[in-house]
């Protein structure tokens, strides 16, 4: 008995054994079924989130470029509608001062000139002037654009670049010498009243009048980048950090609405000297941007030092002296009726005056802005200079070591 029963569980062992793997194995798979059911589930949980973050980045996108296209369009419409309103400013503005005199000066001519009313001067006084003016601005240019070839007008640690202020003051002084050459031209060339009742004394005389009109674009420009650079400076004073950046865009439009006004003929008057008066009338927004970044402007050479570093200040009489030049050109609208029907100076006299004034001023810009270029270039330089030698100490040990 005892052998059968022995028997029998030995046939039975091997059987129960084969039921019991069976068994762990469907437990098994069940097991890994349920853990790839679970990677599954996971995998669409992650799916459905990334999906759903697609849209959140996308809309925070959209909102984005929205906003971009928003801030554009409105600096359009400002810079039309504040260029419109200064040419209306600018024509009325002599009225407003002497309206007797304004009325005998300012004839309008819309580029068809009188035999009896327009006057124009054709002496080297005149062209003689206009050429110096010429050759002085693109000197002043050149000499600024000079200083985008220094290493420190590469971005510097405030993530700003001095080379597009050396590009947008350079700009301006060339829109300076622009205006000069082809007033030169035109007043030696176009002596008769015939002679300026054509195509190309119009031409000439847009671009004389029309550069002085966009100029306002490079110097609001200028003004802006200027704020920008100094804004994130440890001397930075608040009311300078308080002051708004106004848009390229704004600026870009605002001066080409009043050159397309100068265009079509309405700034021409029988004495052309007196579009200038009006073009530069327009400018008066921009000027008094810059002067604002001026008189609130701080520089005190935060460059670190060394023996051989240089130290350049923008001391408070070089900013007087640019104050004055941005400013002095606005006397000339009120001297101009004086010097003509009180005074009784010729034409080449009154020219010669006013091209002197205006050497002056403009020069004066440039003085001032190539003061402050090369002072942030010197700062930037000393700050590269002491970033090599520090470097340079840092590998001296390492050298010794290899030398050894």
């Amino acid at each position: 008995m005892c052998t059968q029963e022995s028997k029998s569980l030995g046939t039975k062992g091997p059987a129960a054994t084969q039921a019991n793997s069976e068994n762990s194995e469907s437990d098994g798979s069940e097991s890994d079924d349920s853990h790839n059911n679970n990677n599954i589930n996971n995998n669409n949980s992650q799916g459905g989130k990334s999906r759903s973050s697609r849209p959140t980045n996308e809309n925070d996108d959209t909102a984005t470029a929205k906003t971009a296209v928003s801030n554009i369009s409105m600096s359009v419409m400002n810079g039309i509608l504040h260029g419109v309103v200064w040419v209306v400013v600018a024509l009325q503005l002599p009225f407003l001062l002497n309206r007797n005199e304004a009325k005998i000066l300012y004839r309008p001519a819309y580029y068809e000139y009188s035999t009896e009313l327009s006057l124009f001067d054709n002496t080297i006084w005149t062209y003689g002037t206009d050429y110096a003016l010429c050759i002085i601005m693109t000197s002043l240019a050149c000499w600024i654009l000079s200083f985008r070839h220094n290493r420190g007008t590469g971005i510097n640690d405030n993530g700003n670049d001095v080379k597009r202020l050396c590009i947008l003051s350079a700009s301006m002084l060339l829109l300076y010498a622009m205006s000069t050459l082809a007033g030169g031209i035109a007043h030696q060339n176009f002596h008769t009243v015939e002679s300026r009742n054509t195509i190309l004394f119009r031409i000439l005389w847009t671009i004389c009048v029309g550069t002085v009109c966009l100029a306002p674009a490079s110097m609001g420009m200028i003004g802006s980048e200027g704020i920008r650079l100094f804004k994130n400076r440890k001397d930075c004073p608040s009311i300078l950090k308080s002051m708004p950046l106004i848009s390229d865009t704004y600026w870009i439009i605002y001066g080409l609405v009043v050159t397309i006004a100068c265009g079509l003929g309405a700034m021409s008057f029988q004495r052309p000297a007196c579009d200038i008066f009006i073009g530069g009338t327009t400018q008066t927004p921009s000027t008094f941007y810059c002067m604002a970044f001026l008189y609130t402007m701080k520089h005190y050479n935060n460059s670190k030092s060394t023996s051989n570093s240089k130290k350049i200040h923008i001391h408070p009489h070089m900013k007087i002296m640019g104050l004055i030049g941005f400013i002095l050109n606005a006397t000339l609208l009120p001297i101009f009726p004086v010097l003509v029907l009180h005074l009784g100076w010729t034409l080449p006299s009154v020219n010669t005056f006013l091209h002197s004034c205006l050497c002056m001023a403009w020069s004066m810009q440039g003085f001032i802005l190539q003061h402050v270029i090369h002072a942030l270039v010197v700062e930037e330089e000393n700050n590269n200079n002491i970033e090599i030698l520090e470097e340079e100490q840092q590998q001296e040990p390492l050298k010794m070591k290899k030398v050894q």
